[in-house]
């Protein structure tokens, strides 16, 4: 009889000590800076996730503490029990999956780039600049040629029975480049032109021959000024790809770009060593997460800083569950968010941050 006693007993203990243990009466809430989803203040922590955090424990009513850590020491600590959920912006991936449980998403976001502001002042030197460039001044010198060949030949039938207008020497010559180039912007003076047989079929070659070699060179001077321009044009992502970029370790983004083969990737704890090493000089550019690169942007009254308008990479942000976390306890609080999330109050608050989307 004693024995199946003290057998009910240890039963019983085991069963309250799992009950606790899935039911914890402190939850330990890791997370890291991610303005504006997370922003720390003098006063405490803000942000649209602490935000929808106190929306949805008015209604779960579960103690908590907050734990304050890197990205990549959350993901690990979440795998590791250590620390009971996250609600920081954490990005759903298939990895990430296999160590965490997800809640519902609440924000579809996308990675973008961060660049150093350049003023219109700088663009208009480096406009300036590219009329010295090596590729203008090919350009300009090989149209200089052409003008002269055919005014060459111009004055070659010219010279002798049309003296009046071309003459010989280099005064003739200079008239024969000087009809040339007329010809050739279609300006049309009329104080030259060929007379003699030869010297038109030249010019009737040379009308037309300068319609396409005009488009031509225009095109190609216009590249050469432009060239210096793409540091502030760029259209993709893949313009980078031969750049140094700093990434947050272990994100999204750095998982990305690392599977499109972009390897000069510079990762940093924290975003805001990213921000510095783009301010030093360390980097030439930052990708991450749009609203948080906007939201340094947005608080940049230096006008340091430009995010640019790229987006690649379509995120959805969840709540991050430890495992060991009880099942009822996280239904409770996926249930609870999907409620906040339909309220007007969301959108009125994504809206604040400028992150309401159609």
């Amino acid at each position: 009889m004693k024995r199946v006693f003290s057998l009910l007993v240890i039963v019983f203990i085991f069963l309250i000590s799992v009950n606790a243990n899935s039911n914890k009466d402190t939850l330990v809430i890791g997370y890291y800076p991610s303005a504006p989803f997370v922003i720390e203040t003098s006063n405490g922590l803000d942000g649209i996730s602490i935000w929808l955090w106190k929306e949805i424990n008015k209604e779960v009513k579960q103690p908590f503490v907050y734990k304050k850590l890197t990205l990549d020491e959350v993901v690990n600590g979440i795998a590791s029990h250590d620390i009971d959920l996250t609600i920081n912006p954490l990005t759903i991936t298939s990895k990430r999956s296999e160590v965490i449980d997800f809640s519902a998403p609440y924000y579809i976001s996308n990675s973008t780039v961060m660049v150093p502001s350049v003023s219109s002042f700088e663009k208009g030197l480096q406009f300036i600049s590219s009329f010295f460039s090596l590729n203008f001044l090919r350009a300009i010198g090989a149209l200089f040629l052409v003008v002269f060949i055919f005014g060459f030949i111009a004055w070659l039938f010219e010279r002798k029975k049309n003296q009046d207008e071309f003459g010989s020497g280099l005064k003739g010559l200079g008239s024969g480049i000087w009809w040339s180039a007329v010809t050739m912007t279609t300006v049309g003076y009329g104080d030259k032109s060929p007379k003699t047989p030869g010297g038109r079929v030249v010019g009737l070659v040379w009308m037309f021959a300068a319609i396409i070699i005009i488009s031509g060179f225009t095109a190609s001077i216009a590249s050469s000024l432009t060239v210096n321009q793409l540091s502030w044009n760029q259209n993709s992502v893949d313009d980078f790809k031969e750049k140094k970029i700093a990434v947050i370790e272990n994100s999204a983004t750095e998982a990305f770009l690392e599977h499109r083969f972009f390897k000069k990737l510079k990762p940093f704890k924290t975003l805001e060593e990213c921000r510095d090493a783009l301010a030093n000089g360390y980097v030439e550019a930052v990708s991450h997460d749009e609203p948080q690169l906007k939201y340094i942007a947005q608080l940049d009254t230096l006008g340091l800083y430009e995010t640019l308008p790229i987006s690649y990479n379509s995120q959805l942000y969840a709540f991050g569950f430890s495992e060991s976390l009880s099942v009822d306890l996280k239904e409770q609080i996926t249930v609870r968010l999907l409620e906040v999330t339909e309220s007007t109050d969301w959108k009125v608050l994504l809206s604040e941050f400028d992150l309401l989307k159609d």
